[in-house]
């Protein structure tokens, strides 16, 4: 079996952006668990949502969001402050979650939204020097331009099959999503490549495999 984890902002990015890749793998038996950098646990919608995906688990690291270390609306998208140690906090119990897990295989956001958090959750990774597949952050994709350009990397289309997508659609709709939007992305992205039915799009930059 391959262990799969989603380190992601929130589970609400991972479900949105790969849940229907998520549930592919948790059906064919694998362990996937998605690790919410700035969530905490016992919210109920988020326990809903991650049994409907088949997930092993969510673990939550409780990681201060940009809210509550001084970014408002506006600087959120502003880049790190001077004095953020956000990046190094968060390396630090990812690195204990990832070791107790084991994964054979994390996927994590692209970082196209250009938030803070997003920022946050990339550099802690780099800083493991943890390599991933990237995926399309959803539902801020929704506003690119479909085929624009995703930066360096090979593109990789995951079919999103009807019980994987019905699974995403579920979960994204206990997690307020905007699922008819969600859904029909997926189907123009697979139309557009000729994919021959709905996918979700990763970025392979550097060295994970699918």
């Amino acid at each position: 079996m391959t262990t799969i984890v989603a380190v992601a902002p929130t589970l609400s990015d991972a479900v949105q952006s790969a849940g229907a890749t998520l549930h592919r793998h948790a059906a064919e038996g694998h362990p996937v668990v998605v690790v919410s950098v700035f969530s905490t646990d016992g919210d109920a919608d988020a326990a809903a949502a991650a049994e409907a995906l088949g997930l092993a688990g969510v673990v939550h690291l409780a990681v201060d969001p940009a809210a509550a270390r001084g970014y408002d609306e506006h600087s959120a998208h502003d880049g790190l402050k001077a004095g953020d140690d956000a990046p190094k906090v968060a390396a630090s119990v990812l690195a204990i979650a990832l070791g107790r897990l084991e994964p054979d295989l994390i996927l994590a956001p692209l970082g196209l939204t250009g938030h803070v958090d997003h920022l946050v959750v990339e550099r802690a990774l780099d800083e493991l020097e943890l390599p991933r597949l990237r995926w399309l952050d959803l539902p801020y994709a929704l506003r690119r331009t479909p085929g624009a350009p995703l930066g360096a990397g090979e593109l990789v289309a995951v079919p999103a099959g009807t019980d994987h997508l019905a699974a995403k659609l579920a979960a994204a709709a206990l997690l307020g999503a905007e699922t008819e939007r969600l859904a029909a992305h997926a189907v123009a992205e697979g139309e557009r490549l000729g994919a021959g039915g709905p996918v979700e799009l990763l970025i392979r930059r550097d060295g994970a495999s699918s």
